[in-house]
């Protein structure tokens, strides 16, 4: 996935997709010694994809780029409450 999809993603499910992509590589790993694979790029750009949702995740926490489903809450409340102002 390209990093503004991920971006998209609400945290539990980029937590998720670790998980799957962890199992992935486990296969990989596997098919790798038993010779029934030689794809080992694939196995890089899984790497690459944990390390992108890894910093993403980290961004979130630090406040440097929110999250997407995060984002439109946020506009939400923010709507909400200027409404109540008025």
């Amino acid at each position: 996935m390209k990093s503004y999809e991920l971006r998209e993603l609400t945290e539990t499910e980029l937590v998720d997709r670790v998980a799957e992509l962890n199992e992935e590589i486990y296969n990989l790993r596997f098919q790798k010694a038993t010779r029934q694979s030689s794809d080992t790029k694939r196995m890089s750009s899984l790497r690459r994809e944990i390390a992108q949702i890894h910093t993403i995740v980290r961004e979130n926490e630090l406040g440097i780029r929110t999250l997407g489903a995060s984002t439109e809450a946020k506009g939400a409340d923010v709507g909400e409450k200027s409404g109540d102002d008025a």
